[in-house]
């Protein structure tokens, strides 16, 4: 299948035209100008409006580690002073790894990469949810707000949408489908370097990744958390639709119009999801074991 233009060298078929002499043949065509990509630098190419999406992905990144300390400051200013310092640091490096892929040389780099690209796709869609979960944003918003303001928040927590939403099936299908959809033959890469559909796509990766690692290992509180088999056996589902699509990238690797590292991106795919897998893996064990040997119910109270 012929691939709609991109900004990542392709595979060359065989049968084509000879390349013209400007561009020496059986070379990869030159990368095209980054500064439109999502996350690109736009200041490299001259672009002000890449500039200023830069600056806004930038912005939010920065912004939810700044209301994250503010609000561990307000929490102790209320006399919960007694938050963990490794939540506070998980947080903040989920913010900083995912200012780092999405602005600046990295998110130049995944423009011209398909390589990079998957390694972004990893940080965003899996390791950065994982770092997030783990700094239990709910928790600390419930301690810095007045408790009447909590219990409402709380409420909020048990309303029909959000328990669909963060039911471990639900989140699981919302976190694998749309990316095998993405990634099953490479085609749906082009998608990425639009400048409206790209950043929507990274925003999804991020929400859905969150959303998913949320209903299977969150810390927060779920007044209707799923038994630890349902769980466990949503987290063994996320693994095999990740392998299945990264082994099927990779058999379809050598195509004409394909990325021309589309079979290293597979491979990293396969094995960085893996990975990435095994620590939210010990994450779940963990808590399952200190859940079973510490007597703690099974389901936290919906306000710490």
């Amino acid at each position: 299948m012929e691939r709609c233009s991109s900004r990542i060298p392709h595979r060359r078929d065989p049968g084509a035209p000879d390349a013209p002499a400007s561009e020496p043949a059986g070379q990869p065509p030159a990368l095209t100008d980054s500064s439109h990509h999502p996350g690109g630098t736009g200041l490299a190419g001259g672009d002000p409006s890449g500039f200023v999406a830069d600056t806004a992905v930038a912005l939010v990144w920065i912004g939810l580690a700044v209301l994250y300390l503010l609000a561990g400051r307000a929490a102790a200013l209320r006399g919960r002073d007694d938050w963990k310092a490794r939540r506070t640091l998980a947080w903040s490096a989920g913010a900083g790894l995912g200012l780092a892929v999405t602005v600046g040389p990295v998110a130049d780099a995944a423009a011209g990469s398909f390589t990079v690209h998957t390694a972004v796709h990893l940080v965003l869609g899996m390791l950065v949810p994982l770092l997030l979960v783990l700094g239990a944003p709910v928790s600390l918003f419930l301690r810095a707000v007045p408790v009447d303001v909590g219990r409402r928040f709380s409420r909020l927590l048990r309303a029909a949408p959000l328990r669909l939403l963060t039911h471990p099936v639900v989140a699981t299908l919302l976190n694998t489908l749309p990316m095998a959809f993405l990634y099953w033959d490479g085609t749906g890469l082009t998608m990425l370097h639009d400048p409206v559909i790209g950043p929507l796509l990274h925003l999804h990766f991020v929400a859905s990744g969150t959303l998913f690692t949320y209903a299977v290992v969150g810390l927060d509180p779920n007044p209707h958390r799923a038994p630890a088999w349902l769980r466990g056996s949503m987290i063994g589902l996320s693994i095999a639709v990740h392998g299945i699509v990264a082994k099927h990238l990779y058999a379809v690797g050598d195509r004409d119009g394909q990325p021309a590292d589309t079979e290293q991106a597979a491979q990293l795919m396969y094995y960085g999801g893996d990975s990435v897998h095994v620590l939210l893996l010990v994450v779940f064990c963990a808590q399952v074991y200190g859940r079973a040997h510490s007597g703690i119910p099974s389901k936290p109270r919906a306000h710490p």
